[in-house]
């Protein structure tokens, strides 16, 4: 199989949310790179030691919905099955507040994109995520963004990112 010439990681099915995650991000842009259809992406389901759960998923599940399983559908079971919803609502309330603090600014821009995605709905334009990236900047960092008018997000981080460099460094203690 052409997936596994793309040494696609493996999910145990133990351990933290932020591994079926993982595994599920980089299994889907496996099979969007090689394009596969509804059919193909389902033969990958089955690779990994989660394999045994979905086999028994599919042993359960009536037999005229198993032919019509597609990935997404195969996504949201892994969700439910593996990434709790409290674990979803932690990091939603990471998301919203999320500060700098004594971050650098690279860091919190990493932290912030990685748990964006808990909260669709707050960053489903440029200007919004825009937005959510200067409003938790510190706030000597966000004054000197403040001139500059309104920024797309990139625009922002390359602003910030100068204004970073140019400030004076903490010293060690």
């Amino acid at each position: 199989m052409v997936l596994l010439k793309q040494n696609p990681p493996i999910f145990d099915g133990i351990g933290e949310p932020a591994k079926a995650e993982t595994w599920i991000c980089a299994l889907e842009r496996i099979i969007n790179v090689l394009m596969c259809n509804n059919e193909e992406r389902m033969t990958c389901v089955t690779y990994g030691s989660a394999d045994i759960w979905w086999d028994t998923k599919m042993k359960t599940t009536p037999r005229d919905q198993v032919g019509r399983m597609t990935w997404e559908n195969f996504k949201e079971e892994i969700y439910i099955k593996y990434v709790s919803t409290s674990y979803r609502k932690a990091k939603a309330a990471e998301f919203y507040n999320l500060t700098q603090g004594r971050m650098s600014v690279t860091e919190y821009d990493r932290t912030l994109c990685d748990i964006t995605q808990y909260a669709p709905e707050q960053v489903d334009t440029e200007y919004k995520l825009a937005e959510r990236f200067r409003e938790s900047l510190r706030h000597e960092i966000k004054m000197a963004l403040a001139s500059r008018g309104i920024l797309t997000c990139a625009g922002s981080l390359t602003r910030v990112l100068d204004v970073e460099e140019a400030m004076p460094k903490e010293r060690a203690m």
